[in-house]
């Protein structure tokens, strides 16, 4: 079961905190604190960890800031304290996490008192946005993580203010390959190590060591990061935003390492840019080759996303009401915040209710994925067929995108089809 956010009265079990160990630090804040939007690493003097019951993150995998820290320990908590509206908890998915409850101060956040939340997914993603909490007061707030059993709950940073992340696998297909290619379909890398029976494993990472071999991704977003990672055999790439000046970006390190950053740029407008990654051929004097790897994307846009399972603002109304047959809480991809709704079942309907001017719907595209029916405020606007034949597969994009819409409440309905194939609900962005 993927992390199920359920509406629980339980009080969280006390425990001694003690201010985490040393490391990278983004953030920014009143005395260290979350006093300002952006990024807080877990081992910002915001961040306390109970005492004796975390240790360091897997140092294979490229966490935030460089470290994470996890706990098996039943009833290890982490807080965070912040000033903000709205936060976001960064961590770790895979088959062997835990469960963990969430909770903001001691009062009801978006309609519920706590959050419950189930860390288990079939691909390995690190680094990935766990739950993300809106609608908080203006003003300093407190959250609280407990791990609920013996499994692994990972804490790796924490997002205040959070704008948009899609995470786009090299898959997708605006992602353009040139030159020799080679899939490492290893469970280390983002989306890798899992596949629809009886396809093969198309996710994973690529990789190529010829000069000259490039990758190119057209995006709409505010900013871009390209994940890959360093490794004994690493070689030079050349990388560049809308064809301006280069950037080499040197991949050899002396262990290898997982789904790591290699280079990111923000403060994009908001249109469709590219980013162009180029095997150099060249390399460190220390490496053994000129390997250059490929894993995923992650795009940042403005605007606010709601899960497929979230909530009306400061409600307990469900933002996306589902009729006829739906299949929630599927884990087996890397969807937006760990899982979406699939049906199909034609004539069934999943229907966002939203205030703003603008809409998107965020789903999926693939072999086994089929065509849905766009309805904007009850009225058909558009047929999208979602088949992509092997070896695309799309996650976490944007099929469908409304603007100019008038100020007020709106409805988004994605309806599915034909019952050869499924449709995705992963979830909906609102821009205002």
């Amino acid at each position: 079961m993927k992390r199920y956010l359920t509406c629980i009265s339980v009080l969280l079990i006390s425990a001694t905190l003690v201010s985490c160990g040393s490391g990278g630090d983004s953030g920014s804040g009143n005395n260290g604190g979350g006093g300002a939007p952006g990024r807080f690493e877990e081992s910002n003097p915001a961040v306390s960890l109970s005492a004796g019951q975390w240790t360091r993150a897997d140092s294979a995998f490229g966490w935030s800031g460089g470290t994470a820290m996890q706990s098996t320990v039943q009833g290890a908590t982490a807080t965070f304290t912040f000033t903000g509206t709205s936060v976001t908890w960064i961590g770790a998915r895979s088959e062997t996490s835990g469960t963990a409850t969430v909770r903001v101060d001691n009062g009801v956040t978006q309609g519920k008192d706590l959050f419950q939340v189930d860390l288990f997914a079939r691909p390995h993603e690190i680094r990935t946005p766990i739950i993300t909490i809106h609608d908080l007061s203006p003003g300093r707030h407190t959250l609280t993580i407990q791990a609920t059993g013996s499994e692994a709950v990972v804490v790796d940073a924490f997002d205040v203010q959070p704008s948009i992340v899609s995470h786009l696998q090299e898959t997708d297909p605006n992602v353009a390959f040139t030159g020799t290619w080679t899939q490492d379909a290893s469970a280390a890398w983002s989306g890798g190590g899992v596949a629809t029976v009886p396809d093969p494993a198309f996710g994973g990472a690529r990789f190529a060591d010829a000069a000259g071999a490039k990758v190119t991704l057209t995006f709409r977003g505010t900013s871009i990061t390209w994940q890959g990672g360093h490794g004994p055999d690493g070689g030079i790439a050349a990388v560049q935003v809308d064809g301006g000046a280069a950037t080499e970006v040197d991949t050899f390190g002396t262990s290898q390492k997982f789904q790591e950053v290699m280079f990111s740029q923000a403060g994009l407008a908001d249109t469709t840019h590219t980013l162009t990654i180029q095997v150099t051929g060249q390399k460190n004097p220390a490496s053994t080759g000129t390997k250059v790897v490929v894993d995923a994307f992650d795009v940042t846009k403005s605007g606010r996303r709601f899960q497929e399972h979230d909530f009306l603002p400061n409600t307990q109304t469900p933002a996306t009401v589902y009729t006829g047959s739906w299949t929630p809480n599927n884990v087996n991809r890397v969807w937006s915040e760990g899982a979406a709704a699939t049906s199909q079942v034609p004539g069934s309907r999943a229907t966002f209710t939203f205030t703003g001017t603008g809409v998107s719907y965020i789903g999926c595209q693939k072999s086994t994925i089929g065509p849905v029916r766009i309805f904007l405020d009850g009225a058909l606007v558009q047929t999208i067929d979602n088949f992509k034949p092997e070896p695309t597969e799309n996650y976490q994009n944007e099929i469908f995108r409304a603007d100019g819409l008038s100020p007020g409440q709106h409805t988004l309905a994605v309806e599915a089809v034909v019952s050869t194939s499924f449709i995705v609900v992963d979830a909906f962005d609102v821009r205002p």
